[in-house]
């Protein structure tokens, strides 16, 4: 078994931790609680009808996280094209039938995995390391030398800390361009920044040592709270999820959530054709200045990671909880200016920080789509061991047709990930899926295959160029989820 921390151990050391100052009781880490079957705990799914906002963002109309085989084919943008067209149809009518998967082993490195990615059309994954490395598995085997070495930058020798390079996405043209782009906060600065770096003409398997650019640089805050996910979208431009400043409650940098002009807690939308500050057209805030023209959606905590159904071009974004609720943020396609509430709002919930916060004025708040609840007594007992939310993908693979249209998310240290539909304003139940099976607990579950070792802690959800679904696990391991 991998060993899962206690929430005083993730408080002080865990990727991602979703503590303050204060601390709620420790969860069942080994997931024991009673409930079975794919409708057991709604999970606060039907919490809101987020999205019913709908295409335009009442949010915005008004003024407007934590922590292969050779050959197999992967990744994030690959399949982007296929947004806008016609999506199967989707009934939340009930929650997805998963029952067993399988996790099968395609690569591992030593320590601190946080992300893999492919660029466009390659069948080589990424692997994106805390520290500062990024390695290349290519041809069945991880190369020796390093793709990318930003490790100088990181001091922090601290396991499972916040910091340190978190994400990486590939230039839709990066076969042509070797532009990439990184989202890193430096130990020895503590500066979230996006970075474009390019491949060498050299060497396709290693990168110029030297960026090409910064993209984007917020102020230096505290050592959480720091985002990670960098992605580029249907639309072929540049998202980014920056968390809120980090401390306890926002106390960083107090309201800067819900301020335009401020780049903290925000999802962002970026032009990099374009030259600084990089702002898309047709972003809601374009008219407020440089910071708040590259602003898309707002009021959130820690989106630490993210992703869009390919089909559809909704966005989904798993916001980093306090102490109280882990919840999924829900975008619709052309969306803009919605309000995901922090640091008024933690889930559906107001003022559980403090009375003090307030939303953007004139602005709605618009509701997550699922929330967890971690209190004893809360309403989403199978998720109460949950403190660092892992946004997820909707599947759209071929190998298990069953569960075509369903997201599915996790959580950093929760033995259950989550699995649901999303359609229109309507969310389905939540199927509850352990990350290890057990034998005598007749719930849905992933097995690990061969010599794998089982799921415990989950950095990350995503999606391959063969449009099928990895987890990033145990901070070294990229599984494949297969068919049972």
């Amino acid at each position: 078994m991998f060993y899962l921390p206690s929430r005083a151990t993730l408080c002080s050391l865990a990727l991602l931790a979703a503590c303050s100052s204060s601390s709620s009781p420790a969860a069942d880490a080994s997931g024991n609680a009673n409930g079975s079957g794919n409708n057991a705990g709604n999970a606060g799914s039907n919490a809101s009808n987020a999205g019913s906002n709908g295409s335009t963002g009442n949010g915005g109309s008004k003024d407007s996280g934590r922590p292969g085989e050779a050959g197999a084919t992967t990744g994030g943008e690959a399949g982007m094209k296929d947004a806008g067209t016609v999506p199967p149809v989707c009934n939340a009518a009930s929650a997805p039938d998963v029952g067993k998967l399988f996790l099968q082993e395609v690569a591992s490195v030593a320590d601190e995995l946080v992300m893999a990615a492919q660029p466009p059309g390659s069948s080589d994954w990424y692997l994106v390391r805390r520290r500062g490395f990024v390695d290349v598995f290519t041809a069945g085997a991880v190369k020796t030398e390093h793709f990318l070495d930003l490790s100088g930058e990181n001091d922090d020798q601290n396991e499972g800390g916040e910091q340190g390079l978190l994400g990486l996405t590939f230039h839709p043209d990066y076969a042509s361009n070797g532009l990439f782009y990184v989202m890193i906060t430096p130990t020895k600065t503590s500066v979230d920044q996006v970075r474009e770096y390019k491949r060498s003409a050299a060497d396709p398997y290693k990168a110029d040592p030297t960026k090409v650019r910064d993209i984007v640089v917020l102020p230096p805050s505290a050592g959480n709270h720091n985002g990670g996910t960098v992605m580029f979208g249907p639309d072929k431009l540049l998202y980014v999820g920056t968390g809120d400043g980090g401390g306890g409650c926002n106390d960083d940098k107090p309201d800067t959530p819900q301020e335009i002009k401020s780049l903290f807690g925000k999802i962002l939308r970026l032009d990099v054709s374009k030259p600084f500050p990089h702002a898309a057209a047709g972003n809601p805030f374009d008219s407020d200045g440089d910071n708040a023209s590259l602003v898309l959606h707002y009021g959130l905590r820690n989106p630490f990671r993210f992703g869009f159904d390919r089909v559809t071009g909704d966005l989904y974004i798993g916001d980093v909880g306090q102490d109280t609720y882990e919840e999924v943020d829900f975008a619709p396609k052309d969306s803009k200016g919605l309000n995901y509430g922090w640091a008024d709002y933690e889930a559906n919930v107001a003022d559980t920080c403090s009375a003090n916060r307030k939303l953007r004025a004139d602005s709605v708040h618009t509701p997550p789509i699922f929330a967890a609840h971690q209190n004893p007594g809360n309403t989403t007992p199978l998720y109460k061991d949950y403190v660092s939310v892992i946004g997820g993908i909707v599947y759209r693979g071929a190998a298990i047709p069953k569960l075509q249209g369903a997201y599915f998310f996790g959580d950093y240290r929760g033995a259950r990930m989550g699995a649901l539909y999303h359609c229109g304003s309507t969310t389905s139940p939540v199927a509850p899926v352990r990350k290890q099976c057990a034998v005598g607990i007749n719930e849905a579950c992933f097995e690990a295959k061969g010599n794998a070792d089982d799921l415990g802690q989950l950095m990350a959800i995503v999606e391959g160029n063969d449009h099928e679904m990895y987890f990033v696990g145990n901070r070294k391991t990229l599984y494949k989820v297969v068919p049972n």
